[in-house]
């Protein structure tokens, strides 16, 4: 027996989709960079003056050059001591004669003490002044002070911002392909009276 059946086919929808994707683009500009400087300024030198000081009193005095006030003390100093020695001289005289009474000779050994003349003096070359020590330097140099006034540059910067461009993604979405559904009768007889 001939039986007839269903055929059913079908076709599934579609969905299609549509993408625009523009190229997103950065541009950095460079940034700007002022600086402004006044190119005079001022350079200032002061010197003190250099002194040399030079005392040769020692030298002169080598030389017998020497002042009032000098002279007073050395004559001061030279009779202190003649005074000193002739007191020195006096004792020993005077002990001498306390031992006179032991049969010492002590008048005569004075007198002749008394009346010997003064000693030989010696004489050599010398040099004026003795020696480059007798002579003292001092030297004070002078001092260098400089002084700068120079002006400080004006820096400004600016900065700019980057530029960023996004173009927007589209994405566009359609209907590709209908669904759709169909039915027929394969084979066999079909009653159609029914």
């Amino acid at each position: 027996m001939d039986v007839a059946r269903l055929d059913i086919s079908t076709v599934q929808a579609q969905i299609g989709l549509q993408q625009q994707r523009p190229p997103m683009s950065i541009h950095q500009p460079s940034g700007d960079l002022y600086i402004d400087q006044e190119l005079v300024g001022s350079f200032r030198i002061s010197t003190t003056a250099s002194k040399l000081f030079i005392d040769q009193t020692e030298a002169f005095a080598d030389a017998d050059l020497k002042g009032p006030m000098r002279r007073v003390d050395e004559f001061a100093a030279r009779a202190r001591q003649n005074v000193m020695q002739y007191v020195a001289k006096t004792i020993q005289q005077g002990e001498q004669l306390k031992k006179i009474e032991h049969g010492s000779n002590a008048i005569a050994s004075i007198a002749k003490q008394n009346s010997e003349l003064f000693p030989e003096r010696q004489y050599n070359i010398g040099m004026v002044p003795e020696h480059m020590g007798k002579v003292s330097f001092d030297y004070r140099p002078s001092e260098v002070s400089m002084q700068f006034d120079w002006p400080e540059p004006t820096i400004r910067f600016q900065r700019n911002d980057p530029q960023i461009n996004i173009p927007r993604w589209e994405t566009n979405v359609y209907l590709q392909q209908k669904n759709q559904i169909d039915f027929s009768v394969i084979g066999g007889s079909i009653n159609r009276q029914l």
